[in-house]
C-alpha cells in the first residue's frame, strides 16, 4: 500500500469515528433557561366616606382600573371585602353594591365577582378592599460572562444560551400566567358555523366574498 493510499485510508477512519461520535453522543443539558412565573395577590383599598352618596369620581377610577387590572392577569375570583364592624360599615355595604354594578358595566361577570368581610371592629371609617390573585413573571437567573466558546465534540450548549430571549419574553409577556398552562379557548362561533353548513349542503362557495380592494395583487403589468 502506498503512502498516498495509507494516509487516505486513515483520513477516512478518522471521519467515521468522528461521525460515530456524533451520532452516539446525546446532547447534554439541553434544560435551556426559560422565564417562570409566579402567583401572587392584587389588593387595592377603596376609602368610603360615611357622607356619600354613590360612588364618586375618583372611587369610579379605581374600580375602573381594577377591572382593567383584573380583565388582563386576573385569575379566579375578585373578591370584595367590607369592614365587619367598622363605624362606617353601612355605608361601605352600599359602595360595593354600587361597585358591583360598576364592574359589571365595565364588561365583568356577575358570576366572577365574589364577597367577603374582614374585622374593624377596632377602626373608624375602614375602607373596602378589592383583591384577586394574578401573576408576575420571573427571568431566569443567568451567570454573568461567557465561558471560553471553542468547539466541542460533546454537544454542549453555553450556560447562557436562551437566556436573552427568555429573559424578554417574561418582560414582554401580557398574562405570566399563560407561563405555566394554556388558556382556554373562547367559545366558537355558531352564527358563522352554521353557514358555512347551509351553503356546504346547498353546493355553494364556503369562502367569504372579496371585493376588488381585497386582491393581493399590487400590478397589473405584464397580465
Amino acid at each position: 500500500m502506498s503512502k498516498s493510499s495509507a494516509k487516505c485510508l486513515f483520513m477516512a477512519l478518522l471521519g467515521s469515528m468522528v461521525l460515530a461520535a456524533c451520532s452516539t453522543t446525546p446532547p447534554v443539558g439541553l434544560d435551556l433557561p426559560q422565564p417562570s412565573a409566579v402567583a401572587e395577590t392584587f389588593r387595592a383599598d377603596m376609602p368610603v366616606d360615611p357622607r356619600d352618596n354613590g360612588l364618586s369620581w375618583a372611587q369610579e377610577d379605581m374600580l375602573r382600573a381594577i377591572a382593567t387590572e383584573y380583565k388582563v392577569r386576573g385569575h379566579g375570583p375578585l373578591v370584595i371585602s367590607y369592614p365587619q364592624g367598622a363605624a362606617n360599615e353601612d355605608a361601605a355595604i352600599g359602595a360595593i353594591a354600587a361597585s358591583r354594578t360598576f364592574l359589571y358595566e365595565q364588561g365583568l361577570n356577575w358570576r366572577q365577582i365574589t364577597g367577603g368581610a374582614y374585622d374593624a371592629s377596632q377602626q373608624g371609617n375602614a375602607a373596602v378592599i378589592f383583591s384577586f390573585t394574578r401573576y408576575r413573571a420571573t427571568a431566569p437567573d443567568c451567570p454573568q460572562g461567557w465561558e471560553n466558546q471553542r468547539p466541542g465534540l460533546d454537544n454542549r450548549h453555553s450556560a447562557r444560551f436562551g437566556c436573552a430571549l427568555a429573559t424578554n419574553l417574561a418582560a414582554m409577556i401580557s398574562d405570566p400566567r399563560d407561563l405555566i398552562a394554556p388558556r382556554n379557548m373562547d367559545a366558537s362561533d355558531a352564527g358563522r358555523r352554521q353557514t358555512i353548513l347551509d351553503h356546504y349542503r346547498a353546493g355553494q362557495s364556503t369562502t367569504s366574498e372579496r371585493s376588488e380592494h381585497e386582491s393581493g395583487a399590487v400590478s397589473n403589468v405584464g397580465n
